[in-house]
């Protein structure tokens, strides 16, 4: 596996040095590449930080009832020491029971909501990333690029994706890093309502944002 890694990084430098090389130069339509940086994109996206919010209050409760449960522990755990001298050992083996337990729960309740946070985070990215795919494919059309490179690379690991790892750039010319121009068209095609808050009631009032009129991307 960690070969695989490394051939990976190894193919995308190769694209990557003769792209920089090329950019303090005006490159040729054949030969324009870009750098996008997928990850970054989805979540600057207005979908992308709407998507965020709703997760963010969906967990809400699960993240409240996750802080009682470690509120009732410490107080357990201070109980079994008030009477750490003062109780009798059958008191306090019921009590350290009653502590092994509840940890176990919370542990299994965090775990849970974990799998499920990440669950949903995913499907939101996927479905976004799916709408995000088409809108690259046209700018790279409408703009001459022969290639466009995501310089986040997987790391895996034998248990599966373990995280990211960023592909050294150290210089790239301004026409080069489209991350921005992508997040700009996404938007203009895939408007999302946005959420305000009334000040006299703090009661959530949503406003629909009018759909953008698309217009071609001018090729550079």
């Amino acid at each position: 596996m960690k070969n695989r890694v490394t051939i990976t990084l190894t193919l995308l430098l190769l694209f990557v040095c003769p792209a920089v090389s090329r950019a303090q130069g005006t490159p040729s339509a054949s030969s324009k590449i870009g750098i996008l940086n997928i990850q970054a994109a989805i979540l600057n996206t207005a979908e992308g930080k709407k998507a965020l919010a709703d997760l963010d209050k969906k967990y809400q409760p699960k993240r409240a009832e996750l802080q009682k449960m470690q509120q009732d522990i410490q107080s357990l755990q201070d109980q079994i020491q008030r009477q750490e001298n003062a109780a009798s050992d059958a008191a306090q083996q019921q009590l350290n029971r009653q502590l092994e337990e509840k940890k176990k729960i919370m542990t299994r309740t965090q775990e849970d909501a974990q799998s499920d946070f990440a669950a949903d985070r995913s499907e939101a990215i996927g479905r976004i990333s799916q709408k995000m795919g088409k809108i690259v494919q046209d700018y790279a059309e409408q703009n001459g690029y022969a290639v466009i490179l995501d310089l986040v690379a997987p790391v895996f690991s034998n248990s599966g994706q373990i995280g990211d790892t960023q592909i050294p750039v150290y210089y790239a010319g301004k026409d080069v890093e489209i991350t921005g121009q992508i997040v700009k068209l996404y938007d203009a095609a895939n408007p999302v309502a946005s959420a305000t808050t009334t000040p006299e009631t703090g009661t959530p009032t949503t406003t629909a944002k009018p759909a953008a009129t698309k217009t071609p991307v001018k090729p550079k």
